[in-house]
């Protein structure tokens, strides 16, 4: 059985800037007929394991202003911050 395919109700985009420009003013769900639903699988876990830390509020506090001042969260900046000083670490080590 042979389905026509209706006509894409999508402007044609003259380059990213314009599509960007569109996309910023209108939401994928207007054109329901354009998507369709695909199965995504990840190669690697984003997260494997939570780790608990205790920080008072002031900490907290500081954490939760910086990281927005970054448009993150707090947990977000403090595992950066982390990170960044374990490279730090190992880097300190292979010069040695």
């Amino acid at each position: 059985m042979t389905t026509l395919r209706k006509r894409s109700q999508l402007p044609k985009f003259k380059g990213e800037a314009e599509a960007a420009a569109f996309w910023d003013t209108h939401s994928p769900e207007e054109f329901p007929e354009e998507f369709e639903d695909v199965q995504v699988r990840f190669a690697k876990p984003l997260m494997k394991r939570g780790l608990s830390i205790k920080l008072d509020e002031p900490t907290i506090a500081r954490l939760t202003r910086l990281g927005r001042e970054q448009g993150i969260g707090p947990s977000t900046l403090a595992r950066m911050f982390i990170l960044e000083r374990l490279r730090e670490q190992e880097d300190g080590r292979k010069t040695a």
